[in-house]
This record gives C-alpha cells, structure tokens and sequence, in this order.
C-alpha cells in the first residue's frame, strides 16, 4: 500500500500496519477496509498516515499523554473503543 518509488520511513509503516490490525481487531473488518478507514480519517483530518496511526496506537495503548493528534484519534475511532471495553466488562460480569 505505498507508493511505487517513494521512499518511506519503516517505523512509520509499521506504525501505519499496527494501526490497521487495531481497526482490524476493533472493527472486525478486512485489512483493506481497515487501511481505507485510515485513509478516510487522513483525508478528514489532514494529518499524516503515520502520525494518526501512532496516535490511535497510543490511544488503545493507554500511553495517550503527550502523543500528538491524541484527540483527532479519540474524535474519530474513540466510540470503537468504548463500546470494546463495555463488552469486555459486560463478559466479565455476566461471569
């Protein structure tokens, strides 16, 4: 998924693969779907693919603090994780 002759910083791809499995996971979508949300957010916001993918990372990771574009992450994929911690308590007390 990068562009053919462009030269890209390979911690920001891996960032940008860590951020697509997390929509994977949270989503339950197809690794394309889950980099065309991505996409989808880049274009909203304006902020690069690797510094809005380092910040979901760091949202999920609880390590949030000081991560910029913290809040666009939170605006944009925050409801997924809200309702994955509430399904998660809701199991654990259900047991």
């Amino acid at each position: 998924m990068t562009t053919p002759g462009r030269r890209e910083d390979p911690s920001s791809r891996r960032m940008i693969d860590l951020a697509t499995g997390i929509l994977m996971g949270l989503r339950g979508c197809s690794a394309r779907d889950a980099f065309d949300d991505l996409v989808k957010a880049v274009h909203q916001t304006g902020i690069g693919p690797a510094a809005l993918a380092t910040a979901l990372a760091h949202l999920v990771g609880g390590k949030g603090d000081g991560v910029p574009h913290q809040t666009e992450a939170a605006l944009i994929w925050g409801h997924l994780l809200a309702a994955r911690v509430a399904s998660t308590v809701s199991a654990a007390v259900a047991e």
